[in-house]
């Protein structure tokens, strides 16, 4: 868990790395009091070993497999995207992205063996089961180095007012810290169902995380107006503390934004800590030709980080920064 006062030495060591650097120089203004920086965030449902329902059959064909992991790795690469969240993923899936994105890195929780990942991936690579045998589950792609060991948690049923009769899932919550943006932050991903609360989810990470901030992509399997998504929002849309990247601006923020599903529905969610960022806009992508029963949602956060630097700073912080976390094991 990072405290107070590990965030704050994180910081310190930031700045002491910063300003020690032969890449910064003494020219660009100065900035006093606080340096806004952007982070721009994805999360995608991607089927990829399709459902009961066969909704994502079509979507699976060999030459729609063939152009998933390049529509993908080119939406990261052109919206630049600081922290990608992955639900219903192949491990297969990520080692296609792998290939096409080597230069992030990827964290991986495997939640189930399923045997249709194995058959519907395995002409395009032979990485198809994870080291601890199995081949489904959720992931995250981080623009900088990961640093220290993740947070891989089995989530349990805690939902009282779910139907006792619905399918039990194996379903859980990845996170990791890396620096994300121009801080020393967390990124995780979820995928819940009707048993399991999102407040289950948001107090296991705000026990793992403690005050740094957070980003928290996933499938909710609610629509915004959920009453159990009221402890997730924060001031002025519920009683938790995070915003949404869909929620709409400044002062007009509102409980929706654009539906993620083929279906219609919104159900998929970009949140970060309120107290760090500010959404500052999101969009749904409609890929050609469809990827998924679900639709990427992207989006940026602001976030602001206090103290003077200067402009030159600004352009090189995430290289020195991630040069320095690098050495350290994860």
């Amino acid at each position: 868990m990072i405290g107070t006062s590990q965030r704050g030495m994180a910081r310190v060591l930031i700045s002491g790395v910063l300003l020690a650097s032969p890449l910064v120089g003494t020219t660009g203004a100065v900035a006093d009091g606080a340096l806004t920086y952007r982070v721009n965030v994805l999360t995608f449902n991607l089927c990829g070993g399709n459902n009961k329902a066969n909704t994502c059959g079509e979507d699976l064909t060999p030459e729609r497999r063939r152009t998933w992991a390049p529509q993908v790795s080119s939406l990261i690469r052109n919206r630049d995207v600081d922290v990608a969240a992955f639900t219903e993923m192949c491990y297969a899936q990520v080692d296609l992205l792998r290939q096409q994105l080597p230069d992030y890195d990827f964290v991986w929780y495997g939640l189930g063996r399923s045997a249709s990942c194995p058959q519907i991936w395995g002409d395009m690579t032979d990485q198809t089961v994870a080291p601890n045998g199995r081949t489904a589950g959720i992931a995250l792609a981080f623009k900088n180095p990961v640093v220290g060991a993740p947070l891989r948690r089995r989530l349990v049923i805690d939902n009282p007012d779910a139907d006792p009769a619905a399918s039990v899932h194996r379903r859980g919550v990845l996170c990791a810290r890396s620096v994300i943006g121009m801080e020393y932050g967390v990124g995780c991903v979820t995928h819940i169902s009707a048993l399991e609360t999102p407040q289950q989810v948001t107090r296991d990470i705000g026990e793992w995380a403690g005050d740094a901030p957070v980003i928290l992509g996933g499938d909710f399997n609610r629509k915004p107006e959920h009453p159990e998504l009221t402890p997730v929002y924060g001031p002025s849309l519920g009683t938790g503390k995070y915003t949404e990247v869909d929620a709409g601006p400044a002062g007009h923020e509102q409980r929706g934004g654009a539906v993620t599903t083929r279906g219609g529905r919104k159900i998929d969610y970009i949140f970060a800590t309120q107290s760090d960022y500010r959404n500052a806009g999101a969009e749904v992508i409609n890929p050609t030709p469809e990827l998924s029963d679900h639709r990427p949602l992207v989006g940026s956060f602001i976030g602001t980080l206090e103290g003077m630097y200067t402009q030159a700073s600004a352009h090189t912080f995430t290289q020195v920064v991630s040069e320095a976390f690098s050495v350290t094991p994860k």
